[in-house]
């Protein structure tokens, strides 16, 4: 009696970690789907129940089958976004089809029929319809698609999120802390007044955020983008934390149509001015390059996409400053007329009597070796005849940037009710920035490196 028990200890172990797997999974699923509604009526507007409504996603020709119900209705909640064909078919009816249904993440599209007295090898196909109030969501905000995010000059590594300026109730983008915590350039924003680190930011219904909200973790490729959905007030309870805005990022999937394009963008100080005091312009280098491919593994049923990115970002600063001139760090403080120097050594507690040194010129023996030691590390002025207190140095340093990143997803589409979209995302931002005489904390003639969100990856399992 022992060795059934075990297997069946066994057996409820492994199905409660296929449960909650699943749970998981379809919890993501509904954040990167989108749902398509609607109403079958005749055209008298009395319901037609049991109307067979078929979707099919023209890209893939993945279908999905619903009955309405008695009172005409009938619904998918859990459409993946893409371009539908929505068919309406029912014995004694006209068949009837609406072509070109967008459905978008985190949106509900509502299609509904009037199905004419007829023979079903009759068909009435709309090919268009006057866009209706949303009726079925309580959320608001808006869509923005990738072909627009792509299309616009957007700054810091052409960011998405600098399409936020685009949503009402939105502030500027800016971006928050320095350079190495936020080496990937995420961007904030409040939204309707709301503090930033009460926005969301997912990448296709996984957590794209640190745990304290500071920054988004994965910025995607402008060129991999299908649709930025971002939601800011009423939107639906599985967002949770959520206060101010919920931005739901989708990656393009393949389809049964091979498809891929390679872009480059380039910049550089050519045609930046030289600032107005200094003597040169720092150097500015960018190039951002790479490729997006998607097609079919097996026509209808499995396919690829994947995506490619290296930024090269190479930003020069000019540092102007006052450093002491070569008389000085000697001892003699001749050319500072209004000042007089003080013999520490004589006078009262009070500062009276003091004996000042003749002509400003400090003894050899009174200079401290520990100043003179610091001294050694301070550059020589290298602009000469600049008036006193002016700054008489002046350097150059180029910030350098390195960021890789790549995403990989499949789209199964297992059975007619199940569809299974493995996904793994990879960035690695690199920084140095090799500031001269350590400043900003870097050593003298060296700098400061940091990697930032280094080697960050993200996968996702919708279901």
């Amino acid at each position: 009696m022992t060795q059934p028990s075990r297997w069946r200890g066994l057996a409820d172990g492994v199905l409660a970690v296929v449960l909650c797997l699943a749970a998981s999974s379809t919890a993501l699923a509904q954040a990167a789907r989108g749902g398509l509604v609607g109403n079958v009526a005749d055209t008298s507007g009395a319901a037609v129940p049991g109307a067979t409504i078929t979707i099919t996603e023209v890209r893939t020709n993945i279908a999905q089958n619903a009955v309405s119900n008695e009172s005409g209705n009938y619904t998918f909640p859990n459409v993946s976004d893409g371009v539908y064909r929505v068919e309406s078919e029912l014995t004694g009816f006209k068949k009837a089809v609406r072509e070109g249904v967008e459905v978008d993440v985190n949106t509900t599209i509502r299609v509904d029929f009037k199905l004419e007295v007829g023979e079903m090898s009759e068909t009435l196909t709309v090919t268009s319809e006057a866009p209706a109030l949303q009726t079925d969501r309580a959320d608001t905000g808006r869509i923005i698609q990738g072909a627009a995010i792509a299309a616009m000059p957007l700054g810091f590594g052409r960011n998405f999120q600098g399409m936020w300026a685009t949503v009402p109730g939105a502030t500027r983008p800016s971006r928050p802390h320095s350079e190495f915590f936020n080496s990937q350039d995420s961007l904030e924003s409040k939204m309707n007044g709301q503090s930033r680190l009460s926005n969301n930011v997912q990448l296709e219904g996984v957590d794209n955020t640190h745990r304290t909200g500071l920054l988004t973790v994965l910025i995607p490729s402008a060129e991999a983008l299908e649709t930025v959905s971002v939601s800011t007030s009423n939107f639906d309870a599985e967002f949770g934390r959520a206060g101010g805005a919920v931005t739901n990022v989708t990656l393009k999937s393949g389809t049964n149509n091979l498809r891929g394009s390679a872009f480059w963008f380039t910049g550089n100080d050519s045609l930046n001015a030289t600032p107005y005091f200094a003597t040169r312009k720092p150097e500015v280098s960018y190039n951002q390059f790479g490729f997006v491919i998607g097609g079919p593994i097996r026509q209808n049923k499995l396919f690829y996409f994947g995506d490619y990115q290296r930024t090269n970002d190479d930003l020069g600063r000019l540092f102007r400053f006052f450093v002491p001139p070569a008389e000085w760090r000697n001892g003699d403080f001749s050319s500072a007329a209004n000042t007089t120097i003080y013999d520490p050594l004589t006078g009262d507690g009070g500062g009276n009597n003091r004996v000042a040194f003749a002509n400003n010129q400090l003894p050899a023996g009174r200079i401290s070796p520990i100043a003179r030691a610091i001294l050694q590390n301070v550059p020589m002025p290298n602009l000469p005849n600049q008036p006193l207190g002016q700054p008489n140095f002046e350097s150059s340093t180029v910030r350098e940037r390195r960021t890789d990143q790549f995403d990989i997803k499949l789209n199964w589409q297992a059975s007619s009710r199940d569809q299974l979209s493995p996904r793994f995302s990879f960035m690695r931002p690199v920084v140095f920035d090799p500031s001269p005489y350590g400043i900003y904390g870097g050593p003298a003639n060296g700098g400061f490196s940091g990697t930032g969100t280094n080697d960050t990856y993200v996968t996702g399992l919708n279901w």
